[in-house]
């Protein structure tokens, strides 16, 4: 015959133990104010650092300042330091890492991908304006029937090769990378707004272009996809 008084007090005695170990956890555990993280009493040196990549301060602002120096700044080095793609195209395609060397423009070190300023002349073979990352194909000049580039219109513009072509901005001027690739949009900003906004998207095809810009070397891919930053269509 079963105890029922055996058997309710081991269970009993069981929620008694269990609820001695759940305090005795809670005992143990120590929970730091915000407060210590911000007069550097904090244990272990270095933490509020590690976190602040997380998030994003509105004491920078990308837009006012990527349209700050967009004029002053981006556009003459682009005008003055870009070299023709005709003088890159042969090293390119033999070697792109050796036309990196060559032509290209990295702040990291190696293993980062090259980034070039060039300026070219072209017509537009083929408008692909479906998607919102719109491109055209260009056949530089002089013209054989085929593209040499790709050109990106917009609105949506893939990678950061403006804002990594410039070699007056540097990772460390900024306090975390979330910052650093809100530049970068802010740059491609200004492009949708200044430079491409404005096209006649619709009748593109078959007609001349002159632009200065960037492009980044594409991991698994020998693509140019250039971003303008001064763009002229005839």
């Amino acid at each position: 015959m079963l105890n029922t008084s055996t058997t309710g007090s081991r269970f009993i005695a069981r929620i008694f133990l269990t609820l001695c170990l759940f305090f005795l956890v809670i005992n143990a555990c120590t929970i730091v104010p915000d407060d210590d993280t911000q007069n550097g009493s904090q244990g272990k040196s270095g933490e509020k650092e590690k976190l602040d990549i997380y998030f994003v301060s509105d004491d920078f602002k990308p837009d006012e300042y990527a349209r700050n120096i967009w004029k002053s700044k981006v556009v003459p080095l682009f005008m003055e330091k870009s070299t023709p793609l005709e003088q890159i195209l042969p090293d390119w395609h033999q070697n792109s890492a050796e036309a990196g060397r060559k032509f290209g423009y990295r702040e990291k070190a190696e293993g980062s991908p090259w980034n070039f300023r060039v300026r070219g002349k072209g017509i537009i073979l083929a408008a692909h304006t479906t998607s919102r990352a719109s491109t055209v194909d260009i056949d530089l000049f002089p013209a054989d029937g085929t593209p040499d580039l790709v050109l990106q219109i917009g609105p949506v513009f893939k990678d950061s090769a403006i804002r990594d072509s410039l070699d007056f901005i540097s990772f460390t001027d900024f306090t975390n990378q979330l910052e650093f690739a809100r530049l970068s949009n802010a740059f491609n900003k200004v492009v949708r707004q200044d430079v491409t906004g404005n096209l006649d998207r619709e009748n593109l095809k078959g007609r001349q272009v002159s632009f200065w810009g960037a492009f980044t070397q594409l991991q698994d891919s020998d693509q140019i996809r250039v971003t303008p930053v001064v763009l002229t269509i005839e």
